[in-house]
């Protein structure tokens, strides 16, 4: 007979965010099973893992969080292996989102790029030294009606809101692969209600910072997840969609956490481009030459 024929299994998974196109799951393995984790989205994801074990080991503890690569399936989380003979049980619990929680956002490149700040050597270079293009067309000047860290929507985050009409041209800021395209939304309106409505495009940097483009309009999104694109590329066309107060662009860079986001200053080129790099102002109209 075998010795662990007459074995109990609970298995207890909370899973947070859902709409991510992510899973995990268990598979049988000899004396015990696999955790695996299926990731299809086009950027890492983390995913925080809990388990209780009842006459079980796991070859990489029992609170962790684990980073699983994009585009990945069949990713071993980890091991349980069952220590004795006898019933035993597992309880898990997983928490995910998009992104690398543990790693300091940061960016390698040469001394002399162009879009980032001279440094001595290759090195590592931190999103707040990465210069962003204004995400308009050459030849346009656009007002940022709120700031970072402004009175309305913005307390307490670094978001920028540049004042535009319905149907304007919006360019990538940055080089990444697109994670996610909101654009089938209709509704506007200006509470905080009609969040859910934002049409929106998410890009992925090569840092692991997010950069995230709201309100464009319906129907609007030039790009598809999976998609990789070049700094100054057209991406979609500016709205009114979701919660808003007026036509306008809704910009911000972020580092993802499990729950919340921190988001991140970061500095533009303006003008013609040959000058200075700044964090742009509230109230302040911004032309681009380049």
């Amino acid at each position: 007979m075998n010795k662990y024929l007459f074995i109990f299994i609970l298995l207890i998974s909370y899973n947070s965010f859902s709409q991510l196109n992510f899973k995990t799951y268990f598979k049988k393995a000899e004396n015990g099973f696999e955790f695996l984790a299926d990731n299809n989205e086009y950027c890492p994801v983390s995913v925080e893992v809990d388990l209780e074990l009842v006459n079980l080991s796991t070859s990489n503890g029992n609170f962790k969080t684990y980073l699983i690569p994009a585009r990945t399936k069949d990713f071993v989380i980890t091991t349980l292996k069952a220590i004795k003979a006898g019933k035993y049980k597992y309880n898990s619990k997983t928490r995910y989102n998009y992104g690398d929680f543990a790693t300091k956002v940061k960016d390698t490149v040469a001394v002399k790029d162009k879009d980032t700040i001279s440094v001595k050597k290759k090195d590592t270079v931190s999103n707040q030294e990465y210069i962003y293009n204004l995400p308009y067309k050459k030849g346009k000047k656009f007002k940022v009606s709120q700031g970072y860290n402004g009175a309305e929507t913005h307390q307490k985050k670094n978001a920028l809101d540049f004042l535009m009409p319905i149907g304007t041209d919006i360019y990538a800021a940055r080089e990444g692969v697109v994670i996610k395209v909101v654009d089938y939304n209709t509704k506007t309106c200006i509470t905080k209600g009609c969040l859910e409505y934002n049409n929106f495009i998410l890009i992925y940097h090569s840092d692991g910072s997010f950069s995230e483009y709201s309100h464009i309009n319906t129907n609007s999104a030039k790009v598809k997840p999976g998609y990789k694109v070049t700094k100054g590329q057209l991406i979609a066309k500016s709205g009114n969609i979701g919660w808003s107060t007026n036509p306008h662009l809704h910009f911000e860079v972020f580092k993802q956490e499990i729950i919340k986001r921190e988001t991140l200053k970061t500095k533009f080129k303006i003008n013609d481009g040959t000058e200075a790099s700044v964090y742009l102002e509230e109230n302040v109209k911004y032309q681009r030459k380049y």
